[in-house]
């Protein structure tokens, strides 16, 4: 039986490696997972969401929505240290990776959340979203996640053009919300999305 990165409890055999990522502008030892988002370097989408966003002002609070083994998280906490990154991810193993990953570069500053732990709202949130859940669950979970940012805040979101970036954003659109393509790279869009 295949596992996905999404599911609760990956059903594959754990395979925790470590290896050397770009976080922070340095390069740094992570550990990643068989049955994670990844599991083998940072993606590509991340890596240009990374690169094509500002980081968040100091003491912001941000949410990194589906954070899989800590990429954003890790690299926005050491960007910005006097933010407060709340990592949410339903998977079990990834957010493990997570927490071990901040605890191994001594950032104090990311929360590993549990889904439907009440959570405050948001200045900002940064996400490769889980375009692999499914269109209706993916747009549940933005709409869920967008309706907790603050009057002003702003969500920045990476999607594969081939994976349903231009449907996103127009859908986002007939929602309400301001949204628009800040950068193209690799295949990829960067959606910015104001509440």
């Amino acid at each position: 039986m295949s596992s996905q990165y999404f599911e609760k409890n990956p059903s594959c055999e754990s395979k925790e490696r470590e290896i050397r990522v770009n976080l922070g502008g340095k390069e740094r030892l992570v550990l990643t997972d068989a049955g994670v988002f990844s599991a083998s370097g940072m993606d590509r989408g991340t890596a240009v969401l990374l690169k094509s966003v500002p980081n968040p002002p100091p003491a912001s609070r941000v949410l990194d929505l589906g954070c899989g083994w800590g990429a954003i998280s890790l690299d926005l906490a050491l960007k910005s240290p006097s933010c407060e990154i709340w990592a949410l991810e339903v998977n079990q193993r990834a957010k493990e990776l997570c927490r071990k990953n901040a605890q191994r570069l001594g950032l104090k500053n990311i929360r590993v959340v549990e889904e439907g732990e009440k959570a405050p709202d948001f200045d900002f949130i940064y996400s490769n979203p889980p375009v692999r859940i499914g269109k209706g669950p993916m747009r549940s979970l933005l709409a869920a996640s967008i309706t907790r940012l603050k009057k002003g805040g702003k969500a920045y979101l990476v999607v594969n053009r081939h994976l349903g970036s231009d449907s996103l954003m127009g859908w986002m659109k007939e929602e309400g919300w301001k949204a628009r393509k800040i950068k193209s790279s690799k295949g990829y869009r960067v959606i910015e999305v104001c509440r």
